[in-house]
């Protein structure tokens, strides 16, 4: 029991002070290491693979995870030390070599926490649920102080965030936008969306309501067109799967309306964005009227071009500029690709494209299909990390979330899935080694 409290505070502090705790490093690059990046794989090696390495042997060593999610994961960790040795990459950059542990940190996290939910899994909900509430409420702090200063304890929150990610970022901070515990209103919406989803396939009764309407209003407050998409896109193909795979008419009703639903939205959205206006109740709140006008001029790319929008216009240029580098380097940039081209990666399949061409960016296909694959699976986890998949693919295509802290999520899902699976057969157990 101490060992599965002390991995949730770290999964915990993981979720919400990754990019706040900081040390400052005088390494030419941005000047600081996350604190939790360097402590994560060395607990999780304490806590989890030496206690339970005989165990996470039998789970992980499968022929489904070796093929299908095993080589994302060692080519992130590889590239980056080939990219030192064979061009040029200032050594500084191996530092990506290491963050690439700690999805598999996550990874392992989640077999143990599911392997041991029967017994614990009220009080890991708990700790999920108050890292999601956590977001939510500095997110509205963030928002509400937007439009005035807030008294007494909200306010100091509010300073307290301002001075925070001043001191992280000098003069880049984003302040039109909630960005929660995080420093990127994008990231924030990654953490969401997975946010949503866990809430809605794992929690029960209050918590999964409480969950899911607080992870849902997050996605709201981040203002992110690509998550908002992405949830809209994975919701209604879950809807569509139940509507032509099950048969129980009380769940093809909650699987129509879901999908009428999304549809609605898209629709809705799609014509404020055709005819340039917003309705009346959206202009007179301010912040609900930014956010309609950047999904609308997010919607308008479809019908006037990458123009229509100036951050995604931006982002198209590291797409032409990784093209580029490809033709010329048929390998790819090996380090993070960012460095070499000097734009900032908008694009998941574009980067890991930039990075190691076109096997680095099979092997992310294959991450993205061992989750898919799983839609039709009766386990609430197996469709919990299909639907996750979905949406990961979608927000992919105008961000990297793989990249972001908040998508190390998505590998304790992973881990969720593959422990369940091997849960399945009662004769593996889950006991720590007698000599541990």
């Amino acid at each position: 029991m101490i060992r599965l409290h002390a991995l949730m505070i770290l999964a915990l502090a993981q979720a919400v002070l990754s990019e706040r705790l900081v040390l400052d490093l005088a390494t030419g690059g941005q000047g600081h290491v996350p604190v939790l990046v360097l402590l994560v794989p060395w607990a999780t090696l304490a806590l989890v693979v030496i206690p339970f390495r005989r165990t996470l042997a039998r789970v992980l060593g499968t022929s489904r995870f070796f093929l299908l999610w095993m080589p994302f994961l060692a080519m992130g960790a590889l590239l980056p030390l080939l990219g030192v040795a064979c061009t040029g990459f200032p050594a500084r950059s191996l530092f990506a070599a290491w963050e690439a542990l700690i999805p598999c940190a996550f990874l392992v996290i989640g077999c143990v926490v599911v392997l041991q939910a029967e017994a614990h899994g009220a009080a890991v909900a708990r700790y999920f649920l108050l890292a999601v509430l956590l977001h939510f409420g500095l997110a509205l702090v963030q928002t509400a102080g937007r439009s005035g200063s807030l008294p007494g304890v909200l306010g100091a929150v509010d300073r307290w965030d301002l001075h925070s990610k001043e001191a992280i970022m000098p003069g880049n901070i984003v302040v039109a936008r909630a960005t929660g515990f995080y420093l990127n209103p994008n990231t924030l919406g990654v953490w969401s969306l997975l946010a949503f989803w866990t809430s809605f396939f794992l929690l029960r009764g209050r918590q999964r309501v409480l969950g899911c309407a607080a992870a849902f209003g997050t996605l709201l407050l981040c203002q992110s067109r690509g998550t908002l998409a992405a949830f809209l896109v994975s919701g209604g193909v879950y809807a569509l799967t139940w509507l032509l795979l099950l048969a129980d008419t009380r769940r093809r009703r909650q699987a129509t309306l879901g999908l009428v639903a999304c549809a609605a939205s898209i629709l809705i959205l799609a014509g404020w964005a055709g005819m340039g206006s917003m309705p009346a109740i959206a202009r007179n709140v301010p912040v609900l009227q930014e956010a309609l006008e950047r999904d609308a001029s997010g919607l308008r790319v479809l019908s006037h071009g990458s123009a229509a929008d100036v951050n995604f216009h931006g982002r198209t240029m590291f797409w032409q500029a990784a093209w580029q580098y490809l033709l010329a380097h048929p390998f790819g940039t090996l380090g993070p690709p960012q460095l070499k081209l000097k734009i900032p990666s908008d694009n998941q399949f574009v980067a890991v494209l930039a990075q190691g061409s076109f096997y680095y960016f099979s092997t992310l296909l294959l991450v993205f299909l061992g989750g898919v694959r799983l839609m039709r699976r009766s386990q609430p986890c197996d469709r919990l990390l299909a639907v996750a998949s979905v949406a990961l693919l979608i927000n992919g295509l105008s961000a990297s979330p793989l990249y972001y802290p908040s998508g190390y999520l998505y590998w304790l899902l992973v881990g969720i899935s593959m422990g369940r699976r091997h849960q399945q057969h009662p004769a593996e157990e889950m006991e720590p080694c007698p000599d541990s």
